[in-house]
């Protein structure tokens, strides 16, 4: 028995990169597990530098040079993040706390259409029912309510955290994009020997995940925006708050969609009750997230990663319950790099290990 096991151990470790890089893919999880809130900034940082790679390539195609190209990546980057916190964030300051404030009130208007629904359809529910689900609502509020009462205290620490990640971003990106081939160079150097496993995957990782991460960006501006015209146009209440959240739900494939049609249904029905406004929201919302699925998805993505529908989903609920909400936020990215690894990884023993 040990003899067979030693032999698979061969056959899956059979030279030195291997067993490092295996070593080296361990200790990433383990940083990530450990330490994955504080170099929140570091990640986010590294995404967007990533992202803006692409866009001084695509400028440098029109024969720019690659300092100038820089500087005009960079300069639209500061540019787009001082338009959103002048005017996006504010906006949607105003617009959570209006929905904070007016909270009660949709509660109130909650229940009562709850408490009429025995009498519009007896056959469907009950007034037992009802009594059952105030219970169960009473009891989340409670909780919430003292959630709330927590989150406060430490509200202080998280403004003054955030504050620095505003300060600590744009220079983390400046580095990351000016200093990424030393960087990207210093820790190839760490990995000693051959590295011909290493670049296979990197070769492959960087066409796929390219191009994942300007079609993701792209894709959550295009839908984003849509909904945003769709809400407004109903006059929809916290429009913008509503569209920044259907924007980012295209982040988490499948589940971020029905997730993010919650806050739409409630805060419609409350609104305008079962009428034609609201079937109207539902029906136009429904053909976003179809057109965003059958057509815009095809074509921002037709040569990105190519994932079953079944992978994707069980990516994001494994490294989400591993690693929380970065896990879900990079589960396609991990995915697509265990698919790399899985095609470049040797498949019978190269060289014997000195």
């Amino acid at each position: 028995m040990f003899e067979q096991v030693n032999k698979v151990l061969k056959n899956i470790f059979s030279n030195e990169e291997t067993i490092i890089f295996s070593l080296a893919i361990l200790l990433f999880f383990l940083v990530i597990s450990f330490f994955g809130s504080i170099l929140t900034p570091f990640m986010i940082s590294i995404v967007v530098a990533y992202l803006l790679v692409g866009m001084q390539k695509k400028i440098q195609s029109y024969d720019v040079s690659a300092n100038v190209a820089l500087i005009i990546t960079f300069s639209v980057f500061i540019i787009t993040g001082a338009a959103l916190l002048i005017w996006l964030v504010p906006l949607l300051y105003i617009q959570l706390q209006a929905f904070i404030l007016d909270v009660p009130n949709l509660i109130n208007n909650f229940l009562d259409f709850i408490s009429g629904l025995p009498a519009k359809f007896p056959d469907l529910v009950s007034s037992e029912q009802i009594s059952i689900f105030f219970q169960a609502v009473s009891e989340e509020v409670s909780a919430i309510a003292q959630n709330i009462v927590k989150s406060s205290i430490s509200g202080i620490q998280s403004a003054i955290t955030f504050l620095l990640y505003i300060i600590l971003f744009p220079i983390l990106v400046y580095f990351f994009l000016f200093d990424r081939k030393n960087i990207i160079e210093g820790f190839i150097k760490i990995i000693p020997g051959k590295r011909e496993m290493l670049t296979n995957i990197w070769a492959e990782m960087d066409i796929q995940l390219s191009n994942y991460v300007r079609g993701k960006t792209i894709e959550i501006f295009i839908v984003g925006i849509a909904a945003a015209i769709i809400f407004a146009s109903l006059g929809l209440k916290y429009s913008a708050l509503l569209s920044v959240l259907v924007g980012l739900s295209v982040i988490i494939p499948y589940v971020g969609a029905f997730l993010v049609t919650i806050p739409i249904v409630v805060v419609g029905l409350l609104q305008f009750g079962l009428g034609t406004e609201f079937y109207l929201l539902i029906g136009l919302y429904l053909l976003l997230q179809a057109l965003d699925g059958n057509l815009l998805v095809p074509i921002i993505f037709s040569e990105t990663v190519k994932l079953h529908p079944v992978v994707i989903i069980l990516a994001v609920f494994i490294f989400g319950s591993m690693f929380g909400f970065w896990g879900v936020f990079f589960s396609i990215p991990i995915a697509t790099f265990i698919k790399a690894v899985w095609n470049a990884w040797p498949s019978s023993p190269n060289n014997d290990l000195s």
